[in-house]
C-alpha cells in the first residue's frame, strides 16, 4: 500500500440502502431479515466533478437473537430461501452441523460484490469488508460472504445482465445531466464470462477473501469472516494518518 491508495481510500463512500419489514409478506418470519444494497463511490470535489460509482454490493442482516426470543423457526425460513446459492449452502451447512447459526446474535451474509476494473487492484475489496466490520464488529455477529464467481451465480448473472443499469452522473450542478449505462458493460462482466476456467477462477477469489480476512466453511462456497486481518488494516492507516499530521 502506497500514497496513492491512502489518498484513493480516503474519497471512497458507501452508501447503503436497508429494506425492512415490520409484518411477514411472503415467507414466515422474514420480518426477522433486513435487506441491504449499497453503492461504492469515489468523491471527487477537489476536480468538481460529481461521483464516480466504484461498485456495488447487497448483503442481509438475520437478527437470529430476535428470532429465537419470537419463538421463529430459523431452519426452515432457511428452506424458504434455498433456491439462492447463499441460502442453500448455509443451509446444507447447518443440516451437516458444519456452523452453528444459533452461536450468533446476527448473521451478515454477503450476497455479491462487484467493483468496476478500474479499481479492481486498488484494495475496494478490502475497504468494503472494512466498511461491513466498522458497522458490525462484535463478537457474537458472524460475517459470512458468498465467494462465487458471477457467471456461476444464476440470479446474480440474470441481475446484472437484464436488469441493473449505472447511472452516470456528468454534471456536479445538473442533476438531469447524466448518462444510463448496462451494468454489465459498465462493470466488464463480458471480460469475466469469457474465462471458462472454473478452478483458476475461483482460486483467485479464494485469494482474495482470504486476503479480506475470511476463511472458507468447509467445502462450500460460503466464507467465514476473521477480523485480525482488517484490524491490522485499521491500525496501519492510523498510523498513516498520524504520521501525515507530524
Amino acid at each position: 500500500m502506497n500514497k496513492d491508495h491512502y489518498n484513493l481510500w480516503n474519497k471512497i463512500t458507501f452508501r447503503t440502502v436497508n429494506y425492512r419489514k415490520n409484518f411477514d409478506l411472503i415467507n414466515e418470519n422474514e420480518s426477522f431479515i433486513s435487506e441491504y444494497s449499497g453503492l461504492i463511490s469515489e468523491i471527487r470535489l477537489s476536480d468538481n466533478l460529481p461521483p464516480v460509482i466504484v461498485g456495488e454490493y447487497g448483503y442481509s442482516v438475520w437478527n437470529i437473537e430476535f428470532a429465537l426470543k419470537f419463538g421463529s423457526d430459523i431452519t426452515t425460513l432457511l428452506k424458504h430461501y434455498k433456491a439462492e446459492n447463499i441460502y442453500n449452502e448455509l443451509l446444507d451447512l447447518v443440516t451437516e452441523e458444519k456452523i452453528n447459526v444459533f452461536n450468533y446474535k446476527k448473521i451478515i451474509l454477503i450476497h455479491n460484490l462487484v467493483v468496476h476494473p478500474k479499481y479492481r487492484k486498488l484494495f475496494i475489496t478490502e475497504e468494503f469488508v472494512e466498511s461491513i466490520y466498522r458497522e458490525y464488529s462484535d463478537d457474537n455477529v458472524a460475517i459470512i460472504a458468498l465467494v462465487m464467481p458471477i457467471q456461476y451465480n444464476e440470479i446474480d448473472n440474470e441481475y446484472f445482465y437484464k436488469h441493473n443499469k449505472v447511472k452516470i452522473h456528468n454534471s456536479f450542478i445538473n442533476q438531469d445531466d447524466y448518462t444510463i449505462i448496462k451494468a454489465s458493460d459498465y462493470y466488464s462482466l463480458d471480460d469475466l464470462l469469457e474465462k471458462t476456467d472454473v478452478e483458476t477462477n475461483e482460486y483467485k477469489l479464494y485469494a482474495l477473501a482470504a486476503k479480506c480476512g475470511f476463511n472458507r466453511i468447509d467445502e462450500s462456497h460460503l466464507f467465514l469472516f476473521k477480523p485480525e486481518k482488517i484490524t491490522n488494516r485499521i491500525n496501519e492507516k492510523l498510523k498513516y494518518t498520524k504520521s501525515i499530521k507530524v
